[in-house]
């Protein structure tokens, strides 16, 4: 008896144009009575005005807090009775969100997204309660050594520009803002020009292609956004933060390559070789396998840096740092190349970066541990 392979079918990704000009990449699956969308507006956090920090996280906190003429209370019934769950949440860079939805009920879920994309309510009550657990959170982390360590970090390398700041807000800057001040940011980020969408699941082209006026159609065409420069981090220098505590995290910083370098993806593969690939990477080898000095160690690309993290005991800190810039040296000077993946790991390997390849942009920088003691390095 002989096995084959199990037939590879390929995605089928279609562009969705709609009558007024908003497009989406469909992805049609009827497998599942399930439809997800997902979106992404330019603008973020760095589109917090000075002395407002948070406003983008407020915002996005109250996505779910009513809409329309639904308040909060009446918004989320409606939305369990339509089987629905959304969310947004909002990064540096950009504003996501996403709904997943029953195909048979999207009509009232499609109903409630977009009462949400177009008239959120902003009410003082839910305002409050929202604001009040992000400071909550901010008040908590005053106690964290590594979000302390976090933030001193960022202004080191930063300095006065906006990836500085505090994307949450801080106990100042929150309770000034106001409903106006919401809806104006509201204003200003939720314009089509500035859209992303990608959906998936139990809906045809032409069904979609109607669903995308009826949830941004109405949107403003331009967006408003504040100019923010480019920033090169400021590399070259050691930022501690000690505690007298048993174990320390080390984030080390490289200078990083842009997505729109020509060799960006050559940079992902080698990202993966180097510490991506977690169990089989070279850090991993070396800090783990060899000498047992943590328990995880790993790299990646940020938008503008090659990151390096890792934990291990206080008194192991100095040797763990001087491996990781052994190793990370090596790969510079080519001293691995003896031990580069073969062609069929190389093909595995970009199979397995491919398929992780539709998700958000690179991760940020914002990374959170629960450790005591943080020493960073770039």
């Amino acid at each position: 008896m002989t096995l084959g392979a199990r037939p590879h079918a390929a995605m089928n990704i279609q562009e969705v144009k709609s009558e007024k000009g908003i497009i989406a990449w469909l992805v049609e699956d009827h497998t599942v009575e399930i439809v997800n969308i997902g979106f992404a507006f330019k603008g973020g956090t760095k589109q917090d005005p000075v002395g407002k920090e948070g406003m983008a996280k407020l915002m996005a906190g109250l996505f779910i807090e009513g809409a329309g003429h639904y308040d909060s209370g009446a918004f989320q019934v409606k939305l369990d009775h339509a089987g629905a769950e959304m969310s947004l949440d909002a990064q540096s860079d950009d504003i996501y969100g996403s709904m997943c939805m029953l195909s048979k009920k999207q009509d009232a879920a499609f109903g409630l997204l977009r009462l949400a994309l177009n008239a959120p309510r902003f009410d003082q009550g839910p305002i409050d309660r929202v604001r009040a657990e992000i400071v909550s959170r901010i008040v908590g982390s005053e106690r964290d050594p590594n979000a302390i360590a976090q933030r001193k970090w960022l202004r080191a390398i930063y300095g006065a520009h906006p990836c500085s700041r505090p994307g949450e807000g801080t106990k100042e800057s929150l309770p000034g803002i106001t409903p106006s001040d919401l809806r104006a940011f509201h204003q200003a980020i939720f314009a089509r020009d500035g859209l992303h969408i990608a959906v998936v699941g139990d809906i045809d082209a032409n069904t979609l292609r109607e669903r995308l006026d009826q949830l941004f159609g109405d949107l403003p065409e331009q967006q408003t956004l504040v100019p923010v420069y480019d920033v090169a981090p400021k590399l070259g220098q050691l930022v501690e933060e000690n505690y007298d505590l048993p174990q320390t995290s080390l984030t080390l910083a490289w200078p990083g390559v842009k997505p729109s370098a020509p060799d960006f993806y050559a940079a992902v593969l080698l990202n993966d070789i180097l510490g991506g690939s977690y169990l089989t990477s070279r850090l991993y080898e070396e800090v783990r396998q060899k000498r047992g000095l943590a328990y995880h160690v790993s790299s990646e690309l940020t938008l503008d840096s090659l990151l390096v993290t890792t934990e291990t005991r206080s008194d192991c800190a100095a040797q763990t740092l001087s491996i990781v810039r052994d190793v990370v040296k090596q790969m510079a000077q080519r001293k691995w190349a003896s031990r580069l993946p073969k062609p069929f790991q190389r093909y595995r390997m970009r199979r397995r970066i491919c398929n992780g390849m539709p998700r958000r942009p690179i991760a940020s920088m914002g990374r959170r541990s629960r450790h005591p003691r943080q020493t960073a390095e770039c």
